[in-house]
This record gives structure tokens, sequence and C-alpha cells, in this order.
């Protein structure tokens, strides 16, 4: 998904080079590099609040393809393709949370 939307951010005006490109191209790394970060904290606890930081990140994503689909940004197949992705990564997330806090797995 980082891939998708940076090509596709890349595609934006120019004039939203400072708002929106950098703001969406922000939130869909920090959804991997939270997981990632989490990953190297020493309980499960701290793990899940990265994971959560992620999932915050995701959603923020997902809002951002909405706003720049509003805008005429990008189009529409393409939004429910990218938004169709952070619904998928969602369900992993939440059931990987639930999977450590439930296990107390680190």
């Amino acid at each position: 998904m980082v891939k998708d939307v940076y090509v596709l951010a890349d595609g934006f005006p120019k004039e939203e080079k400072y708002g929106l490109v950098s703001q969406i191209k922000r939130a869909v790394i920090s959804v991997s590099i939270n997981i990632v970060e989490g990953s190297g904290k020493r309980t499960s606890k701290d793990f899940i609040s990265y994971l959560n930081i992620s999932m915050g990140s995701l959603k923020e994503v997902q809002g951002e393809l909405e706003i720049a689909g509003d805008l005429g940004f990008i189009d529409e197949n393409i939004i429910n393709r990218l938004i169709g992705e952070c619904r998928r990564i969602e369900v992993m997330l939440v059931a990987y949370i639930e999977h450590i806090g439930e296990k107390d797995v680190k």
C-alpha cells in the first residue's frame, strides 16, 4: 500500500506538495513503521500501544484518500481499491492486537 499511495500522491496537484501529499505519505509510512518500532518494545502492552498508533495512522490514510477523491485528485475505482486495502489491513491489525493481548505474546 505504501508504494501505491506514494505513486498516487505524486500525481496530486503541485500546490498540494506540502499539504495533502506530505500528510498522506507520512501517514502511510507510519502504519508500517509503528508496527516495526513496537515489535522492539519489551512488553506486550507497549507493543499493543504502537499497534494502536498504527491503526490510527491507517484510519488517517483512509480519510485522506476520501478527501483526495472528493477533491477530484483520484479516480473512484482507485479510491475504492485502496480503501478496501485499508480495511483488509485493519482486520489484520485488530486480529494481531487481540492475539497479543489475549496470549500476552511478544
